[in-house]
């Protein structure tokens, strides 16, 4: 997570090696450094609400199907109307929600969002901007799906966290 250590050894260590043996590619000035998440960040997943159930087998699983994303202040990490698809729990620092260009959120260390798109992949319902630099566990809805094929006892877990928080949702709903 500590963005300077990436960069240092990012300069030191071929990028064949850091590339988990890939061809080497020019790295974009400003692109962020992504890496896999690391059998030390399985606490990080295991205070998600979503993953809160879990055993420590199913935690390791959904770790090796998920990396680390970073994201720079201003930077989107997610548009609205673009297709979903992926899952985002933030790990620090601080995002605002838009929703047609109104804010409707901050998010902090902790919250997550997307996992309604793990489900259906369906578009985004607002943007997600990241107001400082923030470091997100992101998990792809392929591998999501990987993941639900391999460990079926997870798929019920997670359902049930995300059933609650949309009776929650609905609670709060003008409509509800």
């Amino acid at each position: 997570m500590d963005e300077t250590l990436l960069e240092q050894l990012s300069r030191v260590v071929p990028q064949a090696v850091v590339g988990g043996g890939r061809a080497a590619r020019p790295r974009p000035a400003g692109r962020r450094l992504d890496r896999p998440l690391s059998r030390g960040d399985l606490d990080l997943l295991a205070r998600v609400p979503l993953f809160a159930g879990l055993s420590r087998r199913h935690l390791r699983r959904v770790a090796e199907h998920a990396d680390l994303a970073l994201f720079r202040p201003g930077e989107h990490i997610v548009r609205e109307g673009q297709p979903g698809g992926t899952f985002y729990v933030v790990v620090e620092g601080e995002a605002v929600v838009r929703q047609r260009g109104r804010r409707i959120g901050r998010l902090r260390p902790g919250d997550f969002f997307g996992e309604i798109s793990l489900l259906d992949g369906g578009p985004r319902t607002a943007d997600v901007v990241a107001e400082t630099p923030v470091t997100t566990i992101r998990v792809f809805k392929r591998a999501f799906d990987r993941l639900l094929r391999e460990e079926p006892g997870v798929a019920a877990k997670i359902l049930a966290v995300v059933a609650a928080r949309l009776r929650l949702a609905e609670r709060r709903s003008p409509l509800g």
